[in-house]
Formats: structure tokens, C-alpha cells, sequence
């Protein structure tokens, strides 16, 4: 498979400007490719395509007004047909302090891709006899036995806490159903717990982040609403108490590696290897080998 490489995103910057990513999604398809070490060229475009290559061109006119506005550093914009490129390029640089380019082997930090990720382990763990999607959460993380449902009444300033009609379910956990949300949207009393609670204070593991989050209550049944939420980082505890391994020790082992994502990883902290990009930190690992 080759190692997949996320496209559509934001470089390295001093400051937060990844608003392109969700504003290029309207405008173009962003598809992950996979190559093998040594080819690291941008692959032929296909001269028998259908779309128009004129309108083409007007999404990286959009991208260059972009950059030269100052709304973002640079991007590598993907379009495929029929499994043909029909529109590849690189746009600005990399990063803004070392103004390096943008080039088609960039590595990008594109958020909540743990989620799909995490969700295909703990398939795994179904496949392997060893997870139910219908096993009570509180069955690998006892703390979710007495969580209960904050319920927000008309001229009462306090949350009202009610048991669970049923328990969470793994089910609930891959669905974004358990009740469990963020505290970073919406106003209701419940996000706003999350959002002043001590979720993320400190150094903390995953054990001890879902610790706190149980301690929280959850804003709906489980099973009743879809709300995008914590479900994935408790679903990755569940991943860890079954595997006897860290979450991304589990993945690497497990899924990562077999597909030959090396490059993949829940946090991008080596920052080095992000400016060389993809198959610059390639050839410096076959160097190291060597």
C-alpha cells in the first residue's frame, strides 16, 4: 500500500491558519497517496481527462490569492479521477520561519484522523474474539458504571443527574452515541463542565484522561443522539486495557506498520522530520541503516 499521505491541510506556522482545510474541501477532492521510498515524484497528470483543466487551474488561483493574503503558508492540492491525477501542485512554503516550500511529500498534522484509526483497532479486537460491540464500556473501564446524564431544567440553575437508561455501550463509542461530548462547542451546561473541568491539566495518560472523564456527566442517554464528543479517546482506553499496550504501541504493531505507515503517528512533535518532509526523512533512515 505504500504509506498514505493526508492531503489538504495547513503547513507549520507561528500561529493558527488552518482554515483552509475545510475551505479547500468545497473546492477540490483531497486523496491520501502511497508510494514506496525512491518515489517521491509527483505521478504523470492524465491527458484523457474529463474535467476541465481551465477550471482546474481557478483552485489554484484560489490557493495563490490565499497565500499572497496571508490566510495560509502554503497547501498540496490532489485531484483524482478514475484513479488518475488530473490536478496535482504545491503551493507556498512549509514553514513560515524557515520559508522552506511546499513540496508534494510534506508532512501534514490533520486533525481527528485518530478517530478513524482508533475505530479500525478496536475492529480488530472484534475480529479477534476479544470486543463486543454490544460489551457495557464499564465492563474494561469500571469508572463508567456510575456515570450518569446531566439534565438541564427551565429556571433551575443546577444539573439535574439521572441514571443511565442503559450502559454505553462500544457501539455507542465507534457511533459518537455514548452521551459523552466537547466542551468547545455549544453553550448547554454540560459542555460548559467539560470545557472548565480538568481534562487536560498536567501530564496525563489516556488511563488517567478517561479517569477524569468519567467524573463527568454525560449530555444526553446513550444510544438517543449523535454528538461528536470523547467517545474515540475512552474507545482507545477500552483498545489499551484489552491489547496490554499502549494505544499507539497497539496501532503501530498492529496497523501501521503492516501498511507501511511509517510516517503516521498521533502527534508530529518531531519537527525536523516534518520540514524534510516524507521521503527526506526516507532517505535519512536508509542512511542511519546504512
Amino acid at each position: 500500500m505504500g504509506r498514505p499521505l493526508f492531503r489538504l491541510s495547513c503547513s507549520l506556522t507561528d500561529g493558527s491558519m488552518c482554515r483552509v482545510a475545510a475551505t479547500l474541501a468545497l473546492l477540490t477532492v483531497a486523496i491520501a497517496v502511497g508510494r514506496p521510498d525512491g518515489a517521491c515524484a509527483e505521478p504523470p497528470l492524465s491527458v484523457a481527462a474529463s474535467l476541465s483543466r481551465a477550471k482546474l487551474e481557478r483552485v489554484g488561483d484560489y490557493v495563490r490569492n490565499e497565500i499572497a493574503t496571508g490566510k495560509i503558508p502554503g497547501a498540496v492540492i490532489l485531484v483524482q479521477q478514475h484513479g488518475h491525477p488530473v490536478y496535482f501542485e504545491s503551493f507556498g512554503v512549509r514553514d513560515v520561519a524557515s520559508q522552506l516550500p511546499m513540496t508534494a511529500d510534506s508532512i501534514f498534522r490533520l486533525y481527528s484522523m485518530s478517530k478513524p484509526v482508533t475505530s479500525v483497532a478496536a475492529m480488530m479486537l472484534v475480529e479477534d474474539g476479544k470486543l463486543r460491540l454490544d460489551d457495557p464500556v464499564s465492563k474494561y473501564i469500571p469508572d463508567f458504571a456510575d456515570v450518569k446524564v446531566g439534565v438541564e431544567r427551565r429556571g433551575e440553575p443546577a444539573l439535574t443527574l439521572k441514571p443511565l437508561n442503559r450502559p454505553i455501550s462500544i457501539e455507542d463509542l465507534l457511533r459518537h452515541t455514548s452521551g459523552l461530548t466537547y466542551g468547545f462547542y455549544g453553550d448547554g451546561a454540560v459542555r460548559k463542565l467539560y470545557a472548565n473541568s480538568d481534562l487536560f491539566d498536567g501530564d496525563f495518560d489516556n488511563a488517567r484522561f478517561v479517569e477524569r472523564i468519567a467524573k463527568l456527566p454525560l449530555a444526553e442517554q446513550p444510544g438517543t443522539r449523535w454528538d461528536y464528543g470523547h467517545s474515540t479517546d475512552v474507545l482507545g482506553r477500552v483498545v489499551e486495557v484489552i491489547s496490554g499496550q499502549s494505544l499507539f504501541g497497539f496501532e503501530k504493531q498492529r496497523l501501521l506498520d503492516p501498511l507501511g505507515m511509517t510516517e503516521t503517528a498521533s502527534a508530529r512533535d518531531d519537527r525536523d522530520r516534518v520540514l524534510r518532509g516524507r521521503c527526506g526523512a526516507a532517505a535519512a533512515r536508509r542512511r542511519a541503516d546504512a
